[in-house]
């Protein structure tokens, strides 16, 4: 019975229903007057009279009431949703706006070594994405053990000289060097990813790994970490990028 309460809609079902349950009986009590007033006291009779159409315009009037707040309710939450998305449209026409593929083109058009040219690459789209983290991982092998071993990076809290690998397989970023495809997080473990700076420490909680390919082959890995969500413009432009990045570090 509570739960009844509680749910808007049968609320309004049942109050409807007694509505014309009243207006039913109200009808019987006007079509009975003539009769009940031939009693010789003829209070009892008006008294019927008065009281059961009152009962049936309260009735009447909860109802209308509940159905225009509920009715209020609806068109609040559609003005809300409709405000949302238009805040995300807006949001990925700004997006638009400010990332554009030719940056990142124009990081790897300088010259030097495969790892500045992959640095420039990651630079351009971090910058452009306001990413916490990254960094791309290049496939090695060596004695027949096939790992993917940390090329370059962004903003990483660790020094120059430390070498972080993972094998086929391993952890997320094995995981998409084995797969070929995109992996997006939203909910990153606590301590998983940390971002140092003078002001202190911060965990994103979203993180993009992207695959690099020659040839339909997988050559590297590419991490993102950002505090904020990556839409869907974002991560093609991602994955577009680092098509880039593989494409000039092949020479194609």
């Amino acid at each position: 019975m509570i739960d009844l309460f509680k749910d808007r809609y049968k609320l309004s079902l049942l109050m409807a229903a007694l509505f014309l349950v009243g207006i039913m009986a109200s009808i019987y009590q006007i079509y009975r007057l003539p009769y009940n007033l031939m009693i010789s006291d003829g209070h009892p009779a008006l008294f019927n009279v008065y009281l059961v159409p009152g009962i049936t315009f309260l009735i009447g009037a909860f109802t209308v009431w509940h159905a225009l707040t509920y009715k209020n309710e609806v068109v609040v939450f559609r003005d809300k949703q409709t405000d949302t998305t238009d805040a995300d449209g807006n949001r990925s026409d700004t997006d638009k706006a400010t990332i554009s593929l030719d940056n990142v083109k124009d990081s790897l058009r300088q010259g030097g070594t495969e790892k500045t040219i992959i640095q420039a690459g990651l630079h351009a789209i971090c910058k452009q994405l306001d990413a916490g983290q990254g960094a791309v991982y290049t496939l090695k092998e060596e004695e027949g053990k096939r790992t993917f071993e940390l090329k370059a990076g962004y903003a990483l809290a660790i020094a120059e000289s430390t070498v972080i690998s993972y094998e086929i397989g391993e952890g997320l970023i094995g995981q998409a060097g084995a797969s070929g495809k995109t992996l997006y997080v939203d909910d990153i473990p606590e301590g998983y990813v940390k971002i140092i700076s003078g002001l202190g420490s911060a965990s994103p909680r979203y993180l993009l790994i992207v695959s690099l390919k020659k040839q339909e082959q997988v050559t590297g890995v590419m991490e993102i970490a950002s505090f904020s969500p990556l839409n869907e413009h974002q991560r093609k432009f991602v994955e577009d990028s680092a098509q880039l990045i593989a494409d000039r570090v092949s020479g194609k």
